[in-house]
C-alpha cells in the first residue's frame, strides 16, 4: 500500500495511507486530505486507484501540481519514490510494509526470556580507549563504523526532511550491521511510542515485530542500550520453539538521547543464519542514534515553533477579522452617550457587542458571551451577530428575537454550548429601555441621584432548550442616568488569592468615575480590574457597553 508523508510548511510532517479508490488534497475542509497551504486551491489534486495503478490528477489547480519536477496536466502513474510538491507543500510516496509493531503487555516475550537465559543483556556500556595495538581486521572495522557515522553526519549538515533522515540512518545501518528487520520509534507529545520507520532485509516476512516493555523500559526509562545475544555457534538456542517459531537470534536497541531526553528508539533483528550482534555493534548504533537524536529533536522544535507561529498568525488575523466585525464606533444617538469595547482573554474573543439604529431612529443595544473560548467561540458569536443583524432589520422586538436566537443556536450547536445574551431596544427621545435579558449579567442602572437598579434575567441563556418563549422589562433612563452591560469576564476577574472582583467593586467603579466621559470610564473599570488582578492572567473575555443619557 502506498504511503504519503506530507510536509506542510510550518506543521509537523505526516503520513497518509492510500486506502481507498481516491484521495482528494486541498485546502477545503471537505477534501479526504486537508492541506492548509494558502497556496493551494480549494480542490488542488487527487490520488485515485485505477486498473492499471495509482495515478496522480491535477484538478484544474490555479498553481499547477508537480511531480517529480514536472508539471502535469494529464493523469500521471504513481510510484515508490515518487515526489509530488503542490504549493509549498512536498509529498513524498512511500510504501507502507505489512509490519505492525507490537508492545507487548508484560515481561519479555518469549524469544527474549530464552536469550536472557541463555546469554547476557548488556544494558550500558563503558566506552574503552582505542588501543594503539589494533589488528588489521579490527581496524578495519573500526574504520567502517567511522565512516558510517561520518555519512550521517554529513548527512545531518543539509536541509534533510524527517522522514528521509530516518530512512537514511536505517539504510546505513542495515548495510553495516545487516539485520534481518530493523526500525524506528519516536515519542508523542504524550510519550507514547510510534513506528516511523521499519526496514525489512530482502525476503525477509513482514510479519509483526514484538517488543516487550521490558526493553522499551530499559531503553527509554533507563536510557540503556541493549543488546541480546543467542548461542547459536553450539546450536543450543536453535533448538528452543520460541526461537524456531520466530526464528530471531540477536536484537539491538538503542535510545536517541538529547539532553538527558530520550525521544526515541532504534531497533534492530537477527534472524537464523546470521551472525549474533556484538557489542562493538552495539556501541555503533548507540553513537549513531545520538548523532541522529540531535538532528531529529531539532527538526521537531523546529517545526513545532513554525506551527505555532502559523497558529499565532491565523489567530492574530481571525481577531482583526473579528474586531473590524465589531461596531468600530458608536451611533450618534440624540442626547445620548454610548461606547462598547472588547477584550479577548486569548487572541480571539467569544464576547460580543452591537448596536443597530433602526429608521424610527431607536437603537437595538446587544452584548452576548459565548460559553468557552478561543475559535469556537469566536464562530459561534459571529454566527449570533449574522442572524441579530439580519432579524434587527424586520423591527423584532427584544423578547422574540431571544426567542428566534434561541432555537438557531440550539439547532446549530452541541448540547453543552450556550450564549448568555442581554438586548435592548432603546429610544433616544423618550428615554425608553426595552430590553430582555437571557442569563446574562444583570445590567447595572446608576441613577443620577446615586440610586442604583439591576436588570435582571427574564430566561435561560440562549441554546439551552428548544421552544423557549422570553419576558421583557422596560426602565426609563432620566438625565444623567448611566447604565452599563458587561459580561462576566469583568466580575469574575481573579486576584492570586482567587478572589473574584464581583458586582459591588464594579459598581463603586462606576460610582467613582460616573462623570467622566465613557472611554475614560471603561479605561477605569480595565485599570481597575489590572490593579485587582495583580498579575494573575484574565481567565474570560470581557466586554463592556457603557451608556449614558445627557
Amino acid at each position: 500500500m502506498l504511503t504519503l508523508n506530507v510536509q506542510v510548511p510550518g506543521e509537523p510532517s505526516r503520513r497518509v495511507r492510500v486506502d481507498r479508490p481516491a484521495l482528494s488534497l486541498g485546502r477545503s475542509s471537505a477534501n479526504d486530505v486537508l492541506l492548509a497551504d494558502r497556496t493551494l486551491s480549494r480542490h488542488h489534486a487527487r490520488i485515485e486507484q485505477t486498473p492499471d495503478g495509482v495515478v496522480l490528477i491535477d484538478l484544474g489547480s490555479r498553481n499547477g501540481t508537480q511531480l517529480n519536477g514536472a508539471r502535469i496536466t494529464e493523469p500521471a502513474p504513481l510510484k515508490v519514490g515518487d515526489r509530488i510538491v503542490i504549493g509549498e507543500t512536498t509529498i513524498d510516496v512511500t510504501e507502507e510494509s505489512g509490519t505492525r509493531v507490537v508492545i507487548g503487555g508484560g515481561g519479555e516475550s518469549p524469544v527474549e526470556r530464552t536469550m536472557l537465559a541463555s546469554r547476557q543483556v548488556l544494558t550500558s556500556l563503558r566506552q574503552e580507549p582505542i588501543s594503539a595495538g589494533l589488528g588489521a581486521e579490527e581496524l578495519a572495522r573500526l574504520n567502517a563504523s567511522l565512516r558510517i557515522l561520518n555519512d550521517v553526519s554529513m548527512a545531518l549538515l543539509g536541509d534533510t526532511p524527517l522522514g528521509d533522515l530516518l530512512k537514511l540512518v536505517l539504510d546505513k545501518v542495515f548495510a553495516y550491521l545487516k539485520p534481518d528487520r530493523g526500525l524506528i520509534m519516536l515519542a508523542d507529545g504524550s510519550g507514547e511510542l510510534k513506528p516511523e520507520a521499519v526496514k525489512l532485509a530482502d525476503g525477509v516476512d513482514p510479519g509483526d515485530i514484538r517488543l516487550s516493555r521490558t526493553l522499551v523500559h530499559s531503553v527509554m526509562e533507563q536510557k540503556n542500550g541493549v543488546l541480546m545475544i543467542d548461542t547459536a555457534s553450539d546450536g543450543k538456542l536453535g533448538t528452543a520453539d520460541s526461537i524456531r517459531l520466530q526464528g530471531i537470534t540477536s536484537i539491538l536497541a538503542a535510545p536517541l538521547f538529547v539532553d538527558e531526553q530520550v525521544i526515541g528508539l532504534i531497533y534492530l533483528e537477527a534472524r537464523l543464519g546470521k551472525r549474533s550482534f556484538t557489542e562493538e555493534d552495539l556501541r555503533l548504533l548507540t553513537s549513531l542514534a545520538n548523532t541522529a537524536a540531535i538532528k531529529i529533536q531539532n527538526q521537531r522544535l523546529q517545526a513545532d515553533a513554525a506551527a505555532k507561529q502559523r497558529i499565532e498568525r491565523e489567530m492574530a488575523l481571525a481577531w482583526d477579522i473579528q474586531r473590524r466585525l465589531l461596531p468600530q464606533q458608536a451611533p450618534e444617538l440624540e442626547g445620548t452617550e454610548l461606547f462598547g469595547r472588547t477584550a479577548p482573554s486569548r487572541t480571539v474573543s467569544g464576547d460580543y457587542f452591537d448596536f443597530f439604529v433602526r429608521e424610527d431612529g431607536t437603537a437595538d443595544i446587544v452584548v452576548a458571551d459565548v460559553c468557552g473560548k478561543g475559535m469556537g467561540a469566536s464562530l459561534l458569536a459571529a454566527s449570533v451577530q449574522a442572524a441579530f443583524q439580519a432579524w434587527a432589520t424586520e423591527n423584532v422586538p427584544p423578547d422574540r428575537l431571544c426567542a428566534k436566537l434561541n432555537d438557531l443556536v440550539f439547532r446549530r450547536t452541541s448540547p453543552e454550548k450556550f450564549v448568555t445574551f442581554i438586548t435592548a431596544l432603546y429610544d433616544p427621545r423618550s428615554g425608553s429601555f426595552l430590553y430582555t435579558n437571557a442569563g446574562h449579567n444583570p445590567g447595572i442602572l446608576l441613577r443620577a441621584d446615586g440610586t442604583r437598579e439591576l436588570l435582571a434575567a427574564q430566561g435561560p441563556p440562549l441554546g439551552l432548550f428548544p421552544g423557549r418563549t422570553y419576558g421583557s422589562g422596560r426602565i426609563a433612563l432620566a438625565p444623567g442616568d448611566l447604565l452599563a452591560l458587561y459580561t462576566d469576564g469583568v466580575t469574575e476577574a481573579t486576584d492570586p488569592d482567587d478572589e473574584e472582583f464581583g458586582l459591588e467593586r464594579l459598581v463603586s467603579l462606576l460610582k467613582r468615575f460616573r462623570d467622566r466621559p465613557l472611554e475614560e470610564i471603561e479605561s477605569a473599570v480595565t485599570e481597575g480590574l489590572l490593579a485587582f488582578a495583580s498579575g494573575v492572567p484574565f481567565a474570560d473575555d470581557r466586554t463592556m457597553v457603557l451608556l449614558r443619557r445627557g
